[in-house]
């Protein structure tokens, strides 16, 4: 009998380290459109903050929702010469600390070639970190999802 308490105790331990050992997750796509690299690079910012027909600026925040919940998004980097690439910040979500959003565009013969990467990070309390366990990747795979739509 007291050997099960010993498995389920090395069990419990285990899964805490597991829990608490988490503290981010990426995933990275990359998929071909037949736009023109302009198009592309507007549609993408403009899903983030709709209605504005402009390039990137660096330092610019504003509110967006993303997942269901209103957060705070800043514009971290935007490179508009040669390979056009930018990055978006988003902070404010309940269970994640931050959301980065990294796209880099290439032209290719007929379009243009999309790099999209996407990491979140845990908050540190308990409860956040749980979630973080089994729901980050696929909450990291829908918004990934919804991009590639957009084509």
């Amino acid at each position: 009998m007291i050997w099960y308490l010993r498995v389920f105790g090395v069990f419990v331990l285990v899964f805490a380290v597991a829990i608490l050992r988490q503290s981010g997750t990426q995933v990275e796509r990359t998929w071909d459109v037949t736009n023109k690299q302009e198009l592309v690079q507007k549609v993408l910012y403009d899903s983030f903050q709709p209605k504005v027909s402009r390039l990137p600026v660096v330092g610019e925040s504003w509110e967006s929702k993303i997942m269901g919940e209103m957060v705070k998004c800043t514009t971290i980097s935007s490179n508009t010469q040669g390979q056009p690439e930018f990055q978006i910040a988003a902070e404010g979500f309940k269970h994640y600390r931050i959301l980065k959003e990294s796209y880099q565009l290439e032209t290719i013969q007929n379009g243009v070639r999309i790099h999209g990467k996407w990491e979140i990070e845990t908050n540190p309390n308990l409860v956040s970190k749980l979630l973080f366990l089994f729901f980050s990747d696929a909450d990291l795979d829908h918004i990934a999802s919804g991009k590639q739509k957009l084509f």
